[in-house]
C-alpha cells in the first residue's frame, strides 16, 4: 500500500507541535526509566502527572496584592493517627495575609493583636471556602508567630464571639481542640438550637454535633444524677478523665439541670451509626 505523500506544510510544522511539556516528559520517561512500560504506559503516566501538576498551579492572575498560595489538608481528607504528611492528601489554597482594610485600620489606630487576630481567623476561613484545613503551625509560618500565640489568639476570638474558626483540629478532632465542644454545647443547651444549624454554624458533621450533646447528657447522668466522682463516671462510660471534668465544668458554668438536659436530648439519644444507647428513656415528672 502506497503511503500518501505528505504535504510541505506538514513536514515543515510537525516537529513544532512535539515541542510541548508532555513530549519532553514523555521522551525523558521513556529514556530514563525504560522498564517502566510501553508508549501507551508511558503516555498515561504523564496524563495522570500533568493533571497533578494543574490542579497545583495557580495562575498568577488569580492572585492578589496581598494573597499567597499555601498547601492545606484536604477537608475530606480522613485523618488516621501517626498518619504522615507525605500520606495525606494536600489542595492549594489562596490565602489572603493582607488587605486594604488591615491597612486602613494601621491608620486608625487599630491594635495590632486586632489585626492580626482577624487575617487568622480569615486565612482559615479562605483555606475552608476551597476545600482544605489549616493548622495552627500552618498560621504560624505564614504569618511568622509562634503555634501558642496563634491558639491563643484564636481560642480569644471564639470566646468573645462565639464563633468557630475552622481549622485542622476541630475540623479533623484532632488534639485538645477544646473551645469547640464549648460552644456546640452552649449553641444545644442554651440557645435551643438543632443539630443541622449547629453542624453548619461550628464547621462540624452533624454526627460529631450529636456526640458531643451526647457525652454532655451522658456524664450529666452519671455525676449528677448517679453521684459518680469524675473519676468513676470515666471508667463507667470509657472516657477521658479529662473529658468528663471539661463536661462537668461545662454542666457547672451552665447551671443546667434534668429538664434541660431531658429537653435537649430527648426520649432516645442516638450515636453515630445505628446503635442506640438505652440511657433516659422518659421525661422525668415536672
Amino acid at each position: 500500500m502506497i503511503r500518501p505523500q505528505e504535504s510541505h506544510r506538514e513536514a515543515v510544522y510537525r516537529p513544532q507541535a512535539a515541542k510541548t511539556l508532555r513530549q519532553t516528559l514523555i521522551r525523558f520517561i521513556a529514556q530514563e526509566f525504560p522498564r517502566l512500560g510501553g508508549p501507551w504506559v508511558i503516555e498515561l503516566f504523564v496524563d495522570k502527572l500533568l493533571e497533578l501538576v494543574d490542579t497545583y498551579r495557580i495562575e498568577q492572575g488569580r492572585l492578589k496584592p496581598g494573597q499567597t498560595v499555601w498547601q492545606a489538608v484536604a477537608l475530606d481528607e480522613q485523618p488516621r493517627c501517626r498518619k504522615p504528611m507525605t500520606e495525606t492528601r494536600q489542595v492549594p489554597v489562596v490565602i489572603t495575609i493582607a488587605n486594604q482594610q488591615d491597612t486602613a485600620d494601621l491608620r486608625n489606630g487599630v491594635k495590632w493583636t486586632k489585626i492580626l487576630q482577624r487575617a487568622l481567623v480569615r486565612a482559615a476561613n479562605d483555606a475552608y471556602a476551597q476545600g482544605g484545613v489549616l493548622a495552627c503551625s500552618d498560621l504560624g509560618l505564614l504569618f511568622s508567630r509562634s503555634v501558642n500565640s496563634i491558639s491563643q489568639s484564636i481560642c480569644q476570638y471564639e470566646a468573645e464571639t462565639g464563633e468557630i474558626v475552622p481549622r485542622r483540629g476541630n475540623i479533623h478532632d484532632m488534639g485538645r481542640t477544646v473551645s469547640h465542644k464549648w460552644i456546640i454545647c452552649r449553641k444545644a443547651y442554651l440557645e435551643g438550637k438543632l443539630t443541622p444549624t449547629i453542624a453548619r454554624e461550628t464547621f462540624h458533621s452533624p454526627q460529631a454535633v450529636d456526640n458531643y450533646i451526647l457525652g454532655l447528657a451522658r456524664v450529666y447522668f452519671a455525676t449528677v444524677k448517679q453521684g459518680m466522682t469524675p473519676q468513676e463516671a470515666a471508667f463507667a462510660l470509657q472516657l477521658s478523665l479529662y473529658l468528663v471534668e471539661e463536661y462537668v465544668e461545662m454542666i457547672e458554668e451552665f447551671g443546667l439541670d434534668e429538664q434541660q438536659v431531658y429537653d435537649r436530648v430527648g426520649d432516645r439519644m442516638v450515636v453515630q451509626g445505628n446503635k442506640s444507647e438505652p440511657t433516659m428513656t422518659k421525661k422525668p415528672h415536672q
